[in-house]
């Protein structure tokens, strides 16, 4: 009975350990983007950015990642630039204060690379994406990356613009334990 009660806390804390919530590393994880604009790329960062996950690259099907960006948090190291896209025109902060990304599936592509699939909500506008994402693990530690471009039309950030390019590159980077 004892080798019985032995086996089954075992079992448990193995499969515990594989789908322990991840923990975010504040300080080394950063979602930025950049965008042209009259020719040149303009740098933004969101400095508040809070991810929330759990993966198992043995078990895809309960894993995942969700992310909530708080919009009023991005720097483009241009104060009156920082006050124009807050405004209604383009994220509209007072109504609108987060980006969320809340995953739906994971899937592996290959050897440390998947796809993200989830919902993108950006400025009341939700859409399906995909985002190709890079995994890489080390002793309790994992590090999730990607870079992926969206249409700020397809969320109503702005207007069609001559100046203002409507592909965002986005570069995203989460480090946390496990």
């Amino acid at each position: 009975m004892n080798r019985l009660v032995l086996l089954t806390f075992l079992a448990f804390s193995v499969l515990s350990s594989n789908a322990q919530k991840l923990i975010q590393n504040e300080s080394r994880t950063m979602v930025t983007f950049k965008i042209k604009n009259f020719g040149s790329y303009v740098d933004c960062i969101f400095t508040k950015v809070k991810f929330e996950g759990s993966f198992d690259q043995n078990d895809l099907a309960n894993s995942y990642i969700n992310a909530i960006i708080d919009v009023s948090s991005v720097d483009t190291n241009n104060t009156s630039r920082n006050k124009s896209i807050a405004k209604e025109k383009y994220f509209h902060v007072a109504k609108y204060p987060n980006i969320t990304l809340k995953s739906t599936k994971i899937e592996m592509v290959d050897t440390n690379l998947y796809n993200l699939i989830g919902d993108l909500t950006i400025k009341g506008t939700t859409k399906k994406v995909t985002i190709p994402i890079k995994i890489s693990e080390k002793d309790n530690q994992i590090n999730i990356s990607s870079d992926f471009t969206i249409n700020r039309l397809d969320y109503n950030v702005g207007k069609g613009s001559l100046i203002l390019s409507k592909k965002v590159v986005a570069k995203v980077n989460y480090l946390a334990s496990k």
